[in-house]
C-alpha cells in the first residue's frame, strides 16, 4: 500500500518539481524586470484570486471526493461529476460579475489607487484557473497521475513561454504576467470542458446539485479563513509597511515553496490513497506510517532550505530582496504545518465531521489576526511570517485532536519531536549568529548524517524498508557477480 502511495507521489511531484524548477531558474529574471512593488501588487492581486476560488468552489471539490468513493453511489458517477462542474461553472461566473462590478472600488481598497483593469483580468483568470482547477480535482480522484502531471506541465510550460513573451520580450511588467496567466488557463479551461463533458456527459442533476452542495456549504467558512491565514498578513504588510515589503515577503514565500515539491506531492495523492484504503483492515497502521514519514522527510527538507535560504536568494535574487531571508524559516514551517493538516484530518474526513474545520480555522483566523495586529507593525515581515506559522500550528493541532477523538490513529509524536526539535535550534542560533557559509555546510553534513541513521534506526524492521533494501542486494549481487570462466568465449 505504501509502494503504491510513494509511487503516486512521485509522479504527483514530477510535475511540481518541473515547475518549481522552471519557476526558480526564471527567479532571477523576473527579479530584474519587477521590482519589489511590482512582485507586491502581484501577490495582493492573488490573494482576490484565493478567496475567489474558495468562494467558487464553496466545499464542493471535498464533497466530490467523498461521494466518489462511497460504494452505495458507484453507478451514479457520471451525474455526480457532471454535476459539480457545472455548480463550479455557475459560481464562477457569479463571481466575476461581483469582481467586474466593483472592481475600481475593490482596487481602491487594496491598493489606494486605481488598477481596476488588473483587478479585471483577474477576474477572468479566476474563472479558467478555478475550472482547470477541477479537472485536477477529477483526475486524482481517477487516480491517474501520469495524465495529471502531463497536463500540470503543460500548463507550467505554457504560462513560462507566455510570461517570457509578455515580461521579458515586451516588457509589459505587471499586465504581461496577469495576461499570460490568463492566456494559459483559457488554454485548459477549455480542455477541462472537453475532457468531462466528453467522458461523463453534461447533465446537471438536480439530486446530486443538492447533495454536493449541502455537504460542501459548511465547508465555505473554512474557505474564507483558511483565506484570513494565507492572505491577511499582505495586508498588514501594505498598510504598517509598503507594497515592495509585500513584494519581498512574496519572494521569501517563494524560496518556501521549494517544500511544495516534497509535501505538496504527498498532499495531492494522500487525499485518495487515504480515502481509498479505508476499508483495509491495517488502515490505521498505514495512517500513521504516512504522518511519521512525512513529518521526518519534511523537517530535514525545512532544516537545508532555512540553512542556505541567504544562498539561495543571493543565485537567484537581486540585492533588493535578499532582506526575504528572515522570514524563510518561519514560512517554511508554516508550510510543512499546512500539508500535515491534510495529513490529520483524515478522521474528520472519514467520520463526516467536517463542520469542525470551521470553528477551528476560524480560531486560527483569529489568532493570526491578532498577533498581525500587533506584530506586523513592529517587525514587519519577520511579524507577519512568525504569525502564520503560529496560526498553522494552531490549525494543525486542534485538527489532530478532533480527528483523533473521532477516529483514533496511533501516532508516533516524539519521533517527529526528537529531529524536529534539534533542527529548530541548530536554524535559530545560525541566524541569530549570521554563521557564514563554510560552517553551515559542515553542521549540514553533521545534521545529515545524523539524520539518516535515525531515519534507518526507525525503519529498519519495517516491511517496506526490508523490501528496498532486498531489491538492492539483489542488484548489487547481480552487477558485481564474477563471470564463469567455462563459460568465457575466446
Amino acid at each position: 500500500m505504501l509502494k503504491k502511495l510513494f509511487k503516486e507521489s512521485v509522479v504527483y511531484g514530477l510535475s511540481r518539481y518541473i515547475g518549481k524548477f522552471i519557476s526558480v531558474f526564471l527567479l532571477p529574471l523576473y527579479t530584474a524586470m519587477l521590482s519589489p512593488e511590482d512582485y507586491g501588487i502581484l501577490d495582493l492581486l492573488g490573494t482576490i484570486t484565493v478567496v475567489s476560488i474558495f468562494l467558487i468552489i464553496s466545499g464542493t471539490d471535498t464533497a466530490l471526493g467523498y461521494f466518489y468513493y462511497r460504494k452505495e453511489f458507484s453507478s451514479e458517477k457520471r451525474e455526480m461529476v457532471s454535476t459539480a462542474l457545472w455548480l463550479r461553472i455557475i459560481f464562477s461566473f457569479a463571481v466575476f460579475v461581483i469582481i467586474m462590478l466593483f472592481a475600481k472600488n475593490l482596487s481602491f481598497l487594496i491598493f489606494g489607487r486605481d488598477y481596476s483593469l488588473f483587478i479585471i483580468i483577474t477576474g477572468l483568470t479566476i474563472i479558467f484557473s478555478s475550472i482547470y482547477s477541477f479537472l485536477f480535482d477529477l483526475l486524482r480522484f481517477e487516480i491517474k497521475p501520469w495524465l495529471y502531471t502531463i497536463i500540470s506541465t503543460g500548463v507550467i510550460l505554457a504560462q513560462i513561454l507566455l510570461n517570457i513573451y509578455f515580461v521579458l520580450i515586451l516588457k509589459k511588467g505587471v499586465y504581461g504576467v496577469l495576461v499570460a496567466n490568463g492566456i494559459g488557463y483559457f488554454i485548459f479551461f477549455s480542455i477541462t470542458i472537453f475532457y468531462v463533458f466528453k467522458n461523463y456527459g453534461a447533465k446537471l442533476s438536480k439530486i446530486w446539485g443538492k447533495r454536493i452542495f449541502t455537504y460542501g456549504f459548511p465547508l465555505i467558512g473554512t474557505g474564507i479563513a483558511v483565506w484570513i491565514l494565507s492572505s491577511s498578513d499582505r495586508y498588514f504588510l501594505a498598510h504598517y509597511a509598503d507594497l515592495s515589503a509585500v513584494g519581498i515577503y512574496a519572494v521569501g514565500m517563494k524560496i518556501a515553496s521549494f517544500l511544495g515539491m516534497i509535501a505538496g506531492a504527498i498532499q495531492l495523492a494522500w487525499g485518495p490513497f487515504a480515502a481509498n484504503i479505508q476499508y483495509e483492515p491495517n488502515a490505521k497502521d498505514i495512517y500513521k506510517k504516512v504522518f511519521l514519514l512525512f513529518f521526518l522527510i519534511n523537517v530535514i527538507a525545512v532544516f537545508f532550505i532555512s540553512m542556505f535560504s541567504i544562498d539561495i536568494l543571493k543565485v537567484f535574487t537581486q540585492p533588493a530582496y535578499y532582506t526575504a531571508k528572515a522570514v524563510v524559516p518561519f514560512l517554511c514551517f508554516a508550510t510543512v504545518l499546512q500539508s500535515g493538516y491534510f495529513i490529520v484530518c483524515i478522521g474528520i474526513g472519514l467520520t463526516k465531521k467536517a463542520q469542525h474545520t470551521v470553528w477551528i480555522t476560524s480560531v486560527a483566523a483569529a489568532v493570526n489576526l491578532v498577533m498581525n495586529f500587533f506584530l506586523t507593525p513592529l517587525y514587519g515581515a519577520l511579524g507577519a511570517s512568525f504569525s502564520l506559522m503560529i496560526a498553522y500550528a494552531l490549525i494543525f493541532i486542534l485538527t489532530l485532536i478532533m480527528s483523533q477523538k473521532n477516529y483514533p490513529i496511533p501516532y508516533t509524536y516524539e519521533k517527529v519531536l526528537a529531529i524536529f526539535i534539534p533542527a529548530a535550534i541548530i536554524i535559530g542560533v545560525t541566524y541569530y549568529y549570521n554563521i557564514k557559509i563554510l560552517p553551515r555546510i559542515i553542521i549540514s553534513l553533521v545534521f545529515s548524517v545524523i539524520s539518516g541513521f535515525y531515519l534507518y534506526r526507525t525503519y529498519k524492521d519495517s516491511e517496506e524498508f526490508k523490501s528496498f533494501f532486498n531489491k538492492v542486494k539483489k542488484i548489487r549481487i547481480y552487477t558485481f557477480k564474477q563471470p564463469d570462466r567455462n563459460n568465457i568465449d575466446i
